[in-house]
């Protein structure tokens, strides 16, 4: 099978909710880190075939961002571009479909990622071309919409991150306090992290013009320092609930975008490759039950790659709550034992939606070169009930 690499990655700094990124564009974030992914490659953008992106919020126009933003950070007008949508698992649905070009011989190139800023969701009315009255002049808030309507509610209910984060801490048993003090390691492991330079070296910084003054957004923004107390403070999301606003992943902003490439293309462009994808997951099911799709897509990725879950060195796993970081940690055994999100996860840096996956890969090349590791693997469940699962194979051997 044709080997496929990545060759480089960049992203923005994490912008919490109506944070540092507030106010920029969705385009602007992903062409920032579509040039600088080109230039840290070190090729001409005419050489690369496709840019698959992906959005799960058409938060600003333009509705096909892997194709404007490309165009909009003045790379070359050659190569097509695409955005797709898998939700949160978006970027990994890019990197997917990236390898399935390079591995069916369609394509030998491309640019793949993802973008989110939720500061920037729009709000709207519902159908006012053709009903305009009081009982439609209401806005709606896409944000929360993508969260109850990604699954029909007419089956399921509307599930939000903190009703999901419940039920999943009913179903396994999980009390407060559980939850609280893996939400206490989670920042705890970012913020060493982040002291030892652990993360962050992929960040392309963002610079934000006003009339006024000039800001550079150079690191990110949510991981700090909390104590159990702090956190068992905090008052529960929904009545009779344990999720709570440090528990479940908070909203964030943020571009990422990586350069795949065939080992041929890499040699003949003269690019060195830092990883290759070794190859992918992706399983569905009942949405409130991701947790356990998850590990679904978990093993059909290692089964495809002909891996065990112990020949895995590192595992990063998007946490949508604390309670669902516990039920996989725990579905996957002694095998992922202090393996997982050992830089921290979603809990600490955050959820940029889309972009997500993309981060959680970027930062996991970078570990597998730093530990000469050889297996990481990054997962992302999305609501709706899909998750994707990527395998990545350092270069270190």
């Amino acid at each position: 099978m044709k080997e496929t690499v990545f060759v480089s990655a960049a992203r923005t700094p994490i912008g919490k909710y109506m944070g540092s990124l507030k106010t920029v564009r969705i385009q602007d974030l992903a062409a920032h880190t579509m040039k600088a992914a080109i230039e840290r490659a070190g090729i001409d953008s005419g050489s690369l075939d496709m840019s698959i992106y992906s959005q799960s919020m058409q938060s600003s126009l333009p509705a096909n961002v892997g194709r404007h933003a490309w165009t909009l950070a003045g790379l070359s007008e050659d190569p097509a571009g695409y955005t797709l949508n898998t939700l949160c698992a978006g970027a990994l649905q890019t990197m997917i479909s990236g390898f399935n070009k390079i591995v069916g011989d369609e394509y030998q190139g491309m640019l793949v990622g993802g973008v989110e800023s939720y500061s920037m969701t729009q709000f709207y009315l519902y159908h006012p071309r053709y009903e305009m009255g009081p009982w439609s002049m209401c806005l709606h808030d896409q944000k929360i919409e993508v969260e109850t309507s990604a699954q029909p509610q007419e089956q399921y209910g509307a599930l939000t991150a903190a009703t999901l984060a419940d039920l999943v801490a009913r179903n396994y048993g999980f009390v407060r306090k559980d939850l609280d003090a893996y939400t206490l390691r989670d920042h705890e492991k970012a913020m060493n992290a982040i002291a030892d330079r652990r993360v962050g070296g992929d960040i392309a910084p963002y610079l934000i013009k006003t009339k006024k003054k000039e800001t550079v957004v150079n690191a990110d923004q949510i991981p700090r320092e909390t104590t159990l107390e702090e956190l068992m403070a905090l008052s529960s999301i929904n009545e009779g609930g344990t999720a709570t606003a440090a528990n479940v992943a908070p909203w964030a902003d943020a571009a990422v975008s990586l350069v795949m490439l065939s080992v041929p293309k890499a040699q003949e462009l003269g690019c060195k490759p830092l990883a290759k994808m070794r190859g992918f997951g992706i399983a569905a099911g009942n949405p409130t039950l991701l947790e356990r799709t998850s590990v679904k897509s978990i093993d059909k990725a290692l089964a495809m790659c002909g891996l065990s879950r112990e020949a895995i060195d590192f595992y990063n796993i998007h946490t949508p709550s604390a309670a669902y970081g516990l039920a996989v940690g725990d579905m996957l055994g002694a095998a992922a034992a202090g393996k997982i999100n050992v830089e921290g996860g979603s809990l600490a840096f955050g959820h940029p939606g889309a972009a997500i996956g993309g981060i959680m890969a970027a930062n996991m090349i970078k570990t597998l070169e730093r530990a000469g590791a050889r297996f990481g693997l990054v997962n992302v469940g999305a609501l709706g009930g899909q998750a994707l699962t990527i395998v990545i194979e350092g270069m270190s051997e």
